[in-house]
This record gives structure tokens, sequence and C-alpha cells, in this order.
């Protein structure tokens, strides 16, 4: 049970990982797909800008996509590492208190 339980530990960390990773490589790859010279802002108007510049926008809006996903896998894996912690500090207790260890 405890091999299972860090290898699912395991894969929500590195899910992590690749959600970080997710945005700017999404950003990235519209970037390549669809810049063509210019930006477009909130009310339709368009200016001729940089392509790091259309990238910073597309990671912008990736980001709320990706995040949310992130914020769960996080919070997934803290809650697992804190029941991990929890349990060997118990067990540490019960082995330090345990009457087969006492010396005299």
């Amino acid at each position: 049970m405890t091999r299972t339980f860090r290898l699912i530990k395991l894969i929500f960390l590195v899910i992590s990982f690749l959600l970080c990773l997710a945005i700017p490589t999404a950003g990235l790859v519209s970037t390549v797909k669809g810049w063509e010279g210019t930006c477009q802002g909130f009310n339709h108007d368009t200016w001729a800008c940089p392509w790091w510049e259309y990238a910073g926008i597309e990671m912008f809006w990736a980001s709320f996509l990706f995040i949310p996903l992130l914020f769960g896998a996080a919070l997934v894996w803290l809650v697992m590492a804190a029941a991990q912690f929890i349990v060997a500090k118990v067990q540490k207790q019960k082995e330090k208190t345990s009457p087969t260890n006492m010396s005299f």
C-alpha cells in the first residue's frame, strides 16, 4: 500500500511539473501557428507586434486553462504528502513507545 501511495504521489508531482511547462509551450505553439505580425486587443483594435509579445498574450490566455488543473494536481500532491508525513510520525511515535523497544 505504501509503495502504491508513493507512486501516485510521484505521478501527481510529475503532472504538476508538466502543467507548469504546458503554459509556455501552449503559448509558443500558438505563436508558431497563429502569429501574423499583429496583435489584437480587447476592443478588436490591432497593432504590429513582435512574436514575443504575441507569445506572452497567448501564454496569458493559456494560463486560464492550465492553472486550475495545476492547482488541483498540486493540491492533491500536497494533501498526499501531508498524509504521508503524518502517518510516518504516528508510526515513529508508536515504535518509540512500544514495550519491545524498552531496555532495562
